[in-house]
């Protein structure tokens, strides 16, 4: 019954707190709703995000790339190697591998020469579909 109620309360939890958090970054939140969160978030150039967790369901899209981004988890360090054009076009979308954990010692940082930009959408529930969908508002 304690194993129940402990991972009740972690589902709970987690799910009412579905923010990407960086101990090195700030992101700006853009939608935070009952089914996902928006956020925006820049690495700049020599600027690491710190360890950190990602939850299982969350959808990348780069908005720029930089020319290198090292990433780091569970003690290996693997260098991608980006578009060296500044005028590319540098937007892609991912599935993030998820979840992934404090232990796993996972951190990125930018160690090209140009800022990284992101959207990360966290969705709070592993199926966002709905016969009911909200009424949507685009803002320019």
């Amino acid at each position: 019954m304690r194993l129940f109620v402990a991972s009740f309360f972690f589902i709970v939890f987690s799910l009412a707190d579905a923010q990407q958090h960086y101990p090195n970054i700030d992101g700006e939140v853009l939608l935070d709703d009952d089914r996902v969160v928006v956020q925006r978030f820049v690495l700049e150039p020599g600027q690491w995000e710190g360890i950190h967790e990602h939850p299982q369901y969350q959808l990348v899209i780069v908005l720029n790339t930089t020319d290198e981004l090292t990433s780091r988890f569970r003690g290996a360090e693997r260098v991608f190697p980006g578009s060296e054009d500044d005028d590319s076009d540098s937007i892609g979308a991912f599935w993030r591998q998820g979840p992934v954990f404090i232990g796993d010692q996972h951190e990125s940082g930018n160690t090209g020469t140009r800022p990284l930009e992101w959207i990360a959408i966290t969705f709070k529930s592993d199926s966002v579909a709905t016969e009911d969908p909200p009424v949507q508002i685009v803002q320019e």
